[in-house]
């Protein structure tokens, strides 16, 4: 067996200890000698750090054994430095919701015995869409749109909790159409606001849930209202400095541009860290016609160097009116709205539309417009931030516009006297 190394060290301590005791007792010392009576000193001492010494590696080897194994590894921690693992990375305030949405349909699909459970949110004006849920095989995570007929949907309308306990056979839940429920219950969530979507869960059997699962549920969704609402402001905090950082670093970016074209696109990698976009297009003002002078994303057939006319389509509305646009999508109602001109191809299937002019005073020179493929993709917000944005931008391409102009004067011939 091998013998730990305090205890290799406290039993030569006690060998040593024994021997020093048996020479101070049998070896006969003068009295009258001064080697004497320093050697029974010495001795004396010796006995005396061996006494504290065995006692002294006892007593640690018995407060390190007492320990848990969590403390010796928070002791290995703290010395080492965090370990660079995805469970204790920060990923940002979304992906903490994300994390927390799933243990919680997690969780409450084991505390009703449901066969799935499910989390939907509002995405828009009245679309609700699937965001997270469990079955028996696991998470799902698809984000699909819930049809009009779901019981989630009754539920999300009537701002109500809705318990079914005899769904015809066949029945299943949004976003989990492989399992088939017999029960149903599902809770809208509500804050002082509005309705942000519900948490809803399934039985494979008939009359599964009752009213105590109802109270509960209520409880697990005014959880998560509270958790959204936290993760909701710590997203706007995290955009907030984003737009700080991506500001400082556009404006150091503008400052080594050295023409219009390396500025456009020094610009578009800017807008791209803070903003999800499919499409970003520049436009200027030519007299009573615009021009599409870049495009960055999505491409249809033509549109660069392109001219449209100022009262047919969005872009022109912004230059002609030099104010911001802001449209949910395009395709709503019987209408499609055309993004330049009548004729273009409305199969581009793109869908928000956000516009900011460029100049000052009563007209704009310009205009950027971001467009995306999802619907409602742009707010008030998104609005401000371009603008704040666009602000350096602008006076990068003054700059250039008045380089050139000094050009153009320098090669204009002399005039005749």
């Amino acid at each position: 067996m091998k013998v730990p190394s305090t205890r290799k060290q406290a039993l030569s301590i006690f060998l040593a200890f024994f021997v020093a005791v048996g020479v101070g007792f049998f070896v006969p010392i003068s009295r009258d000698s001064w080697f004497g009576i320093v050697w029974k000193s010495a001795l004396f001492v010796l006995v005396f750090a061996g006494l504290y010494s065995v006692f002294f590696i006892f007593r640690t080897e018995e407060r390190s054994g007492s320990e848990t194994g969590l403390s010796r590894k928070s002791v290995d921690w703290l010395s080492q430095g965090e370990p660079d693992t995805e469970e204790s990375a920060w990923n940002g305030f979304g992906n903490a919701f994300q994390y927390f949405a799933q243990d919680l349909v997690s969780f409450v699909r084991g505390a009703l015995v449901a066969s799935c459970a499910g989390i939907y949110l509002k995405k828009g004006k009245d679309i609700l869409e699937f965001h997270v849920g469990e079955i028996p095989e696991g998470i799902l995570d698809r984000g699909s749109r819930i049809p009009p007929d779901d019981y989630v949907q009754r539920v999300f309308h009537q701002n109500e909790a809705v318990l079914e306990s005899n769904l015809p056979v066949g029945t299943s839940m949004g976003g989990m159409s492989g399992v088939e429920i017999r029960s149903f219950l599902g809770v809208p969530l509500s804050s002082e606001q509005a309705t942000a979507g519900v948490l809803a869960v399934g039985g494979e059997g008939a009359e599964c849930f009752g009213e105590e699962d109802r109270d509960m549920l209520y409880r697990a969704g005014d959880l998560l209202i509270r958790v959204m609402d936290l993760c909701h402001r710590g997203i706007k905090w995290e955009m907030d400095q984003a737009v700080y950082r991506t500001h400082i670093s556009l404006e150091k970016a503008l400052e080594r541009a050295r023409d219009e074209e390396s500025a456009v696109y020094g610009f578009i990698q800017h807008v791209q860290r803070v903003f999800p976009f499919d499409r970003i297009s520049l436009s200027v003002r030519e007299r009573d016609e615009g021009i599409v002078r870049y495009v960055y994303g999505q491409g249809d057939i033509g549109d660069q160097g392109m001219r449209f006319a100022l009262n047919e389509g969005l872009n022109g509305w912004v230059l002609k009116r030099n104010t911001p646009l802001l449209v949910g999508d395009m395709e709503e109602g019987n209408y499609i709205r055309p993004r330049y001109s009548r004729d273009e191809d409305l199969r581009h299937g793109l869908r928000s539309f956000l516009g900011i002019p460029l100049g000052s005073g009563e007209g704009a020179w310009g205009c950027i417009s971001l467009e995306s493929r999802s619907v409602d993709q742009y707010g008030i917000k998104e609005r401000d931030v371009l603008q704040i944005l666009a602000v350096p931008f602008q006076i990068a391409m003054a700059r250039f516009q008045l380089i050139q102009q000094l050009k153009e004067m320098e090669q204009e011939p002399p005039a005749e006297t």
